[in-house]
């Protein structure tokens, strides 16, 4: 057995000093299971405890020091660092936000800090410096409105009676966390305002604008002169894709983006970035190119990346800077400086770099889908470029061109959609089949027509020059529109599937991780635990008997053949939609709602008795085995051999983001 560690331990050893200069791909993994690991802890951790570790950690540093354990401690480091960074944020967030208790109607003032619009086409106000007449409001608050002032702006200050909501549990068991997404978000609550909103003179202190007001100010503007040029189907896209502003965009068409697997381009990343300051790198190179005295006096390619530099942080600051965009920004950044000191453009370092940089100043990032799929997606083509860059190079005609360019095409998608597929399966439990033909279909559009076009509809938006590039831009939309509709209504477009659990994902994450940053021939070991993390797909979680909302609002029960659906009551739309994506519920029909059976259901008088063992009525009082439950937390109930009950969440064990802690 002695034999067998060292062997192991000189195997590693070996590979290891090989490939150190590899090693500091793993800084950002590191960190970030370390705010990983603060997201996993059922409590909130004492910060003095943690403190106290990581100062006793840089003592042992210091007294070890000369026993070879600096890759230990080194790595223990910045994990401990993830942690502290994500937890001193999360009581930063927690000491500035207000924490609303229950449905409450109330008096508001506040500034329109953002303009945006729900799926029904309502307007919805974020409002900052909020106040209930005379008391200032912590944090801000989403409010939608209608109908709307005609002269409402951004930077205005406006008053209204709302109703607002705390942050409530989700409606669904390790589901999208929205109650964490508005904490960090600095949303103290969300809302509709009861009476008609008036525009009011701001306080002297809050009549200035600042540069996030500036700036919604300016894009809001880009968003109306976008949609009153081309018609709504093409101005969602391109609202999406220029101004990174999705409200406008209708339901189907995202459905339609996300199933043929084009969906990345409706949000501004590396796809549009990359393209950008490309697309300026060449345009400024050409054009000094055109001058000998400035061409053979200066370096042109290196005033060519400052111009794409500066041009690709235009493009941030317009797109409304998502995380997938503040990635591809920093490393279209480190890319062309990498030019600017004739270093290597491309490299996994650049990708570690950017990951870093935003899990430093946004930890919460990590838990977001952008985040994941974006740095996914790009260390997965980042590795298979560095691993196969030294392929030959053979001359070929234009007909090998076009061949290779499309078998490029083929191949990266490939590998992003291999990349991005566990993610896919565990927040959307679908995975689209035919992204290889979309973006095959789709990548020349977009690569040679859209992209140069929504540059120079950029370029000339603040001249007030932009009328003939959006229409041509619109033409341009109207045909990926018209591909991704045909893609996504293919046989078999799309496969579903039941969650994939997070042991899982975490298995084949690491496993990816493992398999992207070495190149030796000990990173096909990353295979296992990926392996491993996908052997439940095939194993379909059980399905309960009975899923309902807080407060038992909103319930769904098996009906004769093993369909989950929902009671006909005044159904929440959101619940509605979150069950069919998580839970496979099934949607009725009007006729369907009204002559719904069930044999293990038994109504009368509004009181409802399920399989005999759960009874519950219309006000949202509900027993399970004779024993009245707590359901304002929403649950899960399981009727096999030994029935019980799931909460979806635990009022023992509370985050500073969820109600239960709010109401302590």
């Amino acid at each position: 057995m002695k034999k067998q560690w060292y062997k192991l331990k000189n195997y590693c050893a070996e590979n290891l000093n090989a490939e150190q200069d590899r090693s500091v791909a793993w800084l950002p993994f590191l960190f970030g299971l370390g705010i990983a690991l603060y997201f996993a802890l059922p409590t909130e951790p004492n910060m003095w405890l943690m403190l106290g570790v990581f100062e006793l950690w840089l003592v042992l540093f210091y007294l070890l020091r000369h026993k070879n354990l600096s890759l230990l401690f080194v790595s223990g480091l910045f994990i401990l660092g993830g942690f502290l960074n994500i937890q001193a944020q999360t009581l930063y967030k927690a000491q500035n936000i207000e924490n609303i208790k229950a449905k409450t109607a109330t008096y508001l003032t506040g500034k329109v800090q953002n303009i945006s619009y729900s799926e029904t086409g309502k307007m919805r106000l974020l409002l900052t410096d909020v106040a209930d007449f005379e008391k200032s409001l912590k944090g801000d608050f989403r409010i939608t409105i209608l109908p709307a002032p005609e002269s409402l702006k951004i930077g205005q200050c406006v008053e209204m009676v709302a109703t607002v909501f705390p942050r409530e549990p989700l409606a669904v068991l390790n589901g999208y966390q929205a109650d964490r997404k508005y904490f960090y978000e600095s949303l103290s609550a969300i809302g509709y305002a009861e009476s008609e909103t008036f525009v009011i003179d701001c306080p002297q202190t809050k009549h200035s604008y600042g540069f996030v007001e500036r700036l919604n100010f300016v894009r809001n503007g880009l968003v109306r002169y976008i949609n009153s040029v081309i018609n709504k189907e093409q101005s969602g896209v391109a609202a999406a894709v220029i101004v990174g502003e999705k409200t406008h965009l209708a339901k189907d068409i995202i459905n339609n983006y996300r199933d043929s697997g084009l969906a990345h381009f409706l949000s501004v990343s590396g796809l549009h970035m990359g393209t950008i300051a490309g697309l300026i790198f060449f345009a400024v190179r050409f054009l000094l190119a055109l001058f000998p005295a400035v061409a053979l006096k200066f370096d042109i390619k290196k005033i060519a990346a400052v111009c794409a530099i500066i041009g690709s942080a235009f493009y941030l600051l317009i797109s409304g800077m998502a995380i997938p965009a503040q990635r591809a920004f920093i490393m279209t950044t480190v890319v062309f400086v990498g030019i600017i000191f004739n270093r290597e453009a491309i490299s996994l370092r650049i990708v570690s770099f950017a990951a870093l940089v935003v899990l430093i100043f946004a930890p919460q990032a990590l838990i977001s889908i952008s985040f994941q799929m974006s740095f996914a997606a790009v260390y997965a083509l980042v590795a298979f470029y560095e691993t196969y860059k030294r392929a030959p190079h053979r001359k070929r005609g234009i007909f090998g061109t076009i061949l290779l360019y499309l078998c490029g095409i083929v191949v990266c998608d490939l590998v992003a959609s291999l990349a991005t597929a566990p993610f896919s399966l565990y927040h959307f439990h679908r995975l689209a089949i035919w992204t290889s033909l979309g973006n095959l279909l789709a990548g020349p559009l977009i690569g040679f027509y859209l992209m140069p076009t929504i540059l120079v509809c950029l370029a000339v938006l603040p001249f007030g020059l932009a009328f003939y590039p959006l229409k041509a831009l619109g033409w341009g939309v109207d045909v990926l529109n018209r591909i991704t509709d045909t893609v996504a209504h293919l046989p078999h477009s799309v496969w579903q599937t039941d969650a994939l659990p997070l042991w899982a994902l975490l298995l084949i994450v690491g496993g990816g991780f493992w398999l992207c940053v070495w190149q030796r021939r000990w990173r096909w070991w990353g295979m296992v635990p990926i392996i491993i993390g996908v052997i439940p797909l095939f194993f379909a979680p059980k399905i309960p008997d009975m899923v309902f909302s807080p407060f038992a609002k909103d319930v769904a029960v098996l009906d004769n053949n093993g369909h989950l659906v929902m009671l006909p009551r005044q159904n929440d739309s959101w619940i509605k939609s979150l069950w069919v994506e998580n839970l496979h519920l099934k949607p009725l029909s009007l006729k369907e709602r009204k002559n719904l059976q069930i044999d293990d259901l038994k109504c009368d008088k509004g009181v409802c008795v399920y399989k005999n063992i759960v009874t519950f009525d219309m006000t949202g009082n509900m027993t399970f085995k004779q024993k009245q439950i707590d359901t304002s937390a929403g649950g899960y109930i399981f009727l096999g051999a030994e029935p019980y009950w799931q909460p979806l969440w635990n009022n023992r064990h509370c985050r500073l983001w969820q109600q239960c802690a709010i109401m302590e």
